[in-house]
């Protein structure tokens, strides 16, 4: 299991404690190195194309001295044209050289960026549920986009052409050094200086990039939950409450952006004025050499040369750091996602079993979802017996929910334990316990896809006829047929082509098509039509037979087919037993059941057990 890099913690709401905050670059650096290790093949041939792009250019200034010295005094117009044509070919190797170390080094980040990337969404996949819940979908979306895109620009665009600058100054340097070195110290006196301009510019973006990806998680978060809420904010006529809201996001992110961009555009200029200054200085004291007869003219004008050519990458040295400045940071954030441990899957050591009959057991089971938060059970205690229908009833709160999430180990217990068939389920493999489970959520939850490719998701190999099958048992082929590509109709973002009875069917099909031993069932019909309900309550006795059933009934109607009844409150289980026997009791269950009755003017519901 992976684990957790220390301090790193995040909060479903603010990133505060993000532990970006202080990004240590040379350790996200030395990271990136180890990630870029399958490529370097490639980066190795890419360098040595680099040393050929960066080393082109310093034929020039000495072609011009030999213009200066040779052809210009003798009139050699036959060496000037061998000198223009020499010109030309290197000119030539050095933009090829180019080219194909920068498509090197960009294809060689593509692919570490897209396995980053695959890595992210696998991680961001296999996270425990309560990891999950302490973040915002708008803070992982940013991590796929923007921060991905800082380290795109990094390593695709500032890398390859830092590195080609690079050669082309320490070539410039050698050069400068070998014609007059007490000049080229000059250059060297303002080193210092841009040193520490480029340092605390680095420092400053840094911060201000990482700030900047706060506000556009922030921003993505708004965007994400106000689009899932699209009903519920057109129902209570809030779209100029959101308009205001995302605008105070979009100019937080646009004041932060700025001044990013304001520290950028800062150092260039900066940097260039520091530059300058040296230039002015060489230029003065290279014309006084002339004078008193320690260079001659075509020295001094292949000197400037060269100085032109160090210059120019030192000017953009600034801008490529800040460049790399930004992509450690979305490095970092990136990291920090990939840092975050998974579920346990189960190692060597995890028990299989041969077949599962489906008898549950909760023993004594304490479950908070945050450590210090009050406990949601507190010694819960249950007994199912494989092929039972139960029903978990109680007030809001009371932990159904939490109970019946611990059986697909979404959440695992502080205490206590659930067994299968008399085994802990936290020994067996994640693959084994969940193959065995489906679930039929009280909002059923499909994909864009098609309604084939909707039911197929309760188990992937299964053939057409299979899908066909489930769809006739879940009562939902009457509507597919009629649909306008009958099983290849498209349902549409989250099903919203459908209405909520026929993604209910689609759900129970799926569910139907995996053919679980155990079946978890969110009050399936509590926000349907009479005919919708008819039709899936009949799916569902189908479906229920020889399962091992737990249905959340948060109205006492859903308990008629249940063989038994948990009642739980404040975490535990109060009473146990069947309708006419919690209703003999006249104990939390009968009162509840009066209470709801009576409200309603309903009869009460019939046992089947």
């Amino acid at each position: 299991m992976a684990k957790v890099s220390p301090g790193v913690r995040v909060s479903g709401f603010s990133l505060n404690m993000d532990a970006t905050r202080y990004v240590d670059r040379r350790a996200v650096l030395t990271r990136l190195l180890r990630e870029a290790r399958p490529y370097y093949p490639r980066l190795l041939l890419s360098l040595l194309l680099g040393v050929i792009a960066g080393a082109g250019p310093l034929s020039f200034p000495y072609a011009f001295q030999v213009v200066t010295l040779k052809v210009i005094p003798q009139h050699d117009v036959r060496l000037l044209y061998w000198i223009i044509a020499a010109l030309l070919g290197i000119n030539a190797i050095s933009n090829a050289a180019s080219y194909g170390q920068s498509y090197l080094t960009a294809w060689s980040g593509q692919r570490m960026i897209a396995s980053l990337r695959i890595r992210l969404f696998d991680r961001v996949l296999h996270l425990p549920l309560g990891e999950f819940d302490r973040w915002r979908s708008g803070e992982f979306l940013a991590r796929f986009t923007n921060d991905l895109a800082l380290m795109t620009d990094a390593v695709s665009i500032s890398v390859p052409q830092m590195f080609q600058t690079i050669i082309t100054f320490v070539g410039a340097l050698a050069v400068m050094f070998y014609t007059d070195w007490l000049l080229t110290l000059f250059l060297f006196l303002c080193a210092p200086v841009v040193n520490y301009a480029v340092a605390t510019f680095t420092r400053l973006i840094s911060g201000s990039t990482r700030r900047a990806q706060e506000r556009i998680a922030d921003l993505a978060a708004n965007i994400s939950e106000v689009l899932q809420a699209e009903r519920i904010v057109k129902a209570f006529r809030r779209e100029d409450f959101e308009v205001r809201r995302f605008t105070d996001s979009n100019e937080n992110y646009f004041g932060a952006y700025m001044k990013v961009t304001q520290l950028g555009q800062t150092q260039t200029p900066v940097v260039a004025m520091i530059i300058t200054i040296a230039l002015l200085a060489i230029v003065a004291f290279s014309a006084r050499e002339v004078i008193v007869g320690r260079m001659n003219q075509g020295q001094v004008v292949a000197f400037w040369g060269y100085v032109v050519l160090a210059i120019n990458p030192m000017n953009r040295f600034a801008t490529y750091i800040g460049d790399l400045s930004k992509g450690l940071v979305g490095a970092a954030r990136v990291f920090q996602v990939l840092d975050l441990p998974v579920e346990r899957e189960g190692g060597a050591d995890a028990v299989r079993l041969r077949s599962i009959a489906g008898a549950l057991r909760y023993e004594h089971v304490t479950f908070a979802y945050e450590p210090q938060a009050a406990p949601v059970l507190v010694d819960f205690v249950a007994e199912i017996g494989a092929g039972e229908v139960v029903a978990l009833v109680g007030p809001s709160g009371a932990g159904k929910t939490t109970a019946v999430n611990l059986v697909p180990r979404f959440y695992e217990p502080q205490r206590g334990r659930v067994t299968l068939d008399d085994v802990d389920i936290a020994s067996l493999t994640l693959a084994q316990l969940r193959s065995a489970i489906a679930i039929v959520p009280q909002e059923p939850l499909l994909f864009s896809g098609t309604v084939a490719e909707n039911i197929r998701y309760g188990r992937l190999d299964a053939s057409d006829a299979e899908i066909e099958a489930a769809a006739q048992k879940a009562n939902a082929e009457e509507f597919i047929l009629d649909l306008p590509l009958g099983y290849e109709t498209p349902v549409g973002d989250r099903g919203i082509r459908l209405s909520g009875g026929q993604r209910q069917r689609i759900s129970i099909a799926r569910a139907v098509l995996r053919d679980p031993r155990i079946l978890i069932l969110d009050e399936a019909t509590s926000a349907l039509d009479s005919h919708s309900e008819r039709l899936i309550e009949a799916a569902l006795d189908l479906l229920l037979r020889g399962r091992t059933t737990l249905i959340i009934a948060h109205r006492l109607s859903t308990i008629r087919r249940a063989t038994k009844i948990l009642y739980v409150e404040a975490g535990r289980v109060i009473e146990t037993g069947t309708h006419e026997e919690l209703l003999a009791r006249e104990g939390a269950y009968a009162r509840l059941h009066a209470v709801q009755f009576a409200s309603t003017g309903q009869s009460a519901p019939t046992s089947t057990a």
